[in-house]
């Protein structure tokens, strides 16, 4: 006697099938959407450039390819920060003029995911060395001014110019240190804001897939099975089938890189 083909395993191939379509679709889609995230910076930054230079009507002057060039000849510098550094130091006071002072204080740089595609292409290859340069701005150094002399700490009143000091206060606040590099850390799972861990999580994300928190409509006539949900600071995918429902994929709403470094005492 002949066996027949179970008609549930049919059915299952099938909806693998068109998952597997559907994923390839929103590979696509993302994928256009990062073109044109970044052909809108293009726009963004060389409408910022005219924007700086000074606008007047009159004819459209014709599309110069050097004029980022000529801006920089100008001195008008544009900078993106690539991270924010936190370190064990919270507050100013206490905190030591040179790492010599407390070697054993510890800082940690986190990279923003907004200036790559892939933040962690950035950092190849940099396990190799040991010490890193780190060029940072002074953003909370509680002044806009500066003087052409100052009186630092260490020399009881005396006055002397600006640059031969560590003084934060200059025309370009900006510092350069020497860290050692201890680690690097990629985190691909979301730090969790609310819930108290994977555990939470995972119980959260089976509640609200029993409930099954979609609208009348896309549960009734829609016929995309794929359903997207924030929770808390994961991004969720997954789809309902009939009668079951299964994530697809769990990912961190916001991608973030950290290093690890200490400051390097001076030689």
């Amino acid at each position: 006697m002949a066996q027949t083909a179970c008609p549930c395993s049919e059915c299952i191939q099938s909806l693998k099938q068109q998952v597997s379509v559907m994923r390839k679709e929103i590979r696509n889609i993302r994928q256009h959407a990062d073109s044109a995230v970044r052909a809108h910076r293009k726009q963004m930054a060389s409408l910022q450039s005219v924007l700086a230079d000074g606008w007047s009507p009159g004819p459209r002057p014709s599309r110069d390819p050097g004029g980022a060039r000529a801006s920089l000849e100008r001195g008008h510098v544009q900078t993106v920060p690539v991270g924010y550094i936190s370190s064990c130091f919270a507050n100013k006071s206490g905190t030591p003029r040179q790492p010599g002072i407390c070697t054993s204080s510890r800082a940690s740089l986190q990279l923003r995911a907004s200036v790559f595609n892939n933040p962690e292409h950035a950092l190849a290859g940099l396990d190799q060395y040991s010490h890193v340069w780190l060029i940072f701005l002074f953003h909370k150094n509680g002044h806009v001014s500066y003087k052409a002399k100052v009186k630092p700490p260490r020399l009881n009143g005396q006055r002397v110019g600006v640059y031969s000091t560590r003084s934060p206060h200059r025309p370009n606040a900006l510092g350069l240190t020497l860290a050692r590099l201890e680690d690097r850390v990629s985190q691909r799972r979301p730090r969790f804001q609310f819930l108290r861990g994977p555990e939470d999580a995972a119980a959260a994300i089976r509640a609200l897939l029993a409930a099954d928190p979609r609208s009348v409509y896309r549960r009734t006539r829609c016929p995309d099975r794929l359903f997207f949900f924030t929770l808390d600071t994961a991004d969720i995918t997954c789809w309902f089938g009939d009668g079951f429902a299964e994530v697809l994929r769990v990912r961190p709403a916001c991608v973030t890189l950290d290093a690890a470094v200490t400051p390097a005492p001076p030689q």
